[in-house]
């Protein structure tokens, strides 16, 4: 119109219409949204991308070049994480899970907020120190402190996090695997080390801090029950780590998980996600692949 007295409502899924004349008219489709649903495909569907060739009758390697111009479009975590700062936890989950790239090893480090999710991940030829202290580096920048960390325990993150001074809770899990490990002879728990097992275990799971106390001091009554080289040397280790096994206990119930399960679950659904392409070809379409994951998938 020559002057503009009405305006575009819409009239339908792309049709609009003018609130003066009348006249109606569609918007074609943007390149954004036809990417956006190859990626949806391959994500959403957890199909295979010979399998969405069959369905849309797309070739599959066209889907996979339109999934990897989508993931362009993604925002970073660590942008999503400017916006969204006030809403997080500041309870954070670490933890790096094994990829190939053509055949050579490399490690997905990954930041996890238990309110908002991945907040920050990094790929690196290792699990080491430095990748996890760029992680903190770069989350401090933008305004995050953690309150706590959770993790493995793996020596990395365990030496950045002494440097940090961060609360850290070591996952129980991980930790009753490796005590299993450590008393099992030929796969199997026999006699006392069965007991043992069963005592920490049940120390471990306590729910309150009342409750740990009741238990450490039952347990410190049959201590003479357990005089084996290995099971003095796995009694030392315990002892030692009891109280970041036992940190959770010290915020409000269910602010500070006792595992990083929640972590392991997002790492397993990344290896079965790159699973189905047959590896990775280079370390920038790793990064694209895990931003449209992260993006698409709901890992709270």
């Amino acid at each position: 119109h020559p002057v503009r007295r009405g305006k575009p409502k819409k009239y339908g899924g792309r049709r609009r219409k003018c609130t003066w004349c009348g006249k109606t008219w569609r918007i074609a489709k943007t390149k954004t949204k036809i990417l956006r649903i190859s990626a949806e495909d391959w994500i959403l569907d957890r199909s295979t991308l010979r399998r969405i060739e069959e369905k849309k009758d797309i070739s599959h390697v066209m889907v996979w070049y339109r999934a990897q111009e989508y993931a362009d479009h993604i925002p970073h975590p660590l942008e999503r994480l400017r916006i969204e700062l006030r809403e997080a936890s500041r309870i954070l989950i670490l933890d790096a899970t094994h990829v190939r790239i053509k055949g050579k090893p490399h490690y997905i480090h990954i930041a996890y907020d238990t309110h908002l999710g991945v907040i920050h991940f990094a790929v690196d030829d290792s699990e080491n120190a430095t990748a996890y202290s760029v992680i903190l580096n770069m989350l401090a920048a933008e305004g995050y402190k953690p309150l706590a960390v959770v993790s493995d325990g793996h020596w990395g993150i365990r030496n950045v996090v002494q440097d940090w001074n961060l609360p850290h809770q070591r996952c129980v899990f991980h930790l009753l695997r490796e005590l299993r490990t450590m008393l099992c002879v030929q796969g199997e728990l026999h006699g006392a080390s069965k007991v043992l097992y069963s005592r920490l275990k049940g120390i471990w799971k306590s729910r309150t801090i009342e409750d740990l106390s009741v238990r450490v001091n039952q347990f410190r009554k049959i201590l003479f029950c357990f005089q084996k080289k290995r099971q003095i040397g796995e009694l030392k280790s315990f002892w030692e780590g009891l109280p970041e096994a036992t940190l959770h206990l010290s915020f409000d119930p269910g602010e500070v998980p006792s595992t990083s399960n929640i972590l392991e679950n997002l790492n397993g659904q990344i290896k079965a996600r790159i699973k189905t392409m047959r590896g990775v070809k280079s370390k920038s379409s790793l990064i694209k692949i895990l931003k449209i994951l992260f993006h698409f998938r709901n890992y709270k």
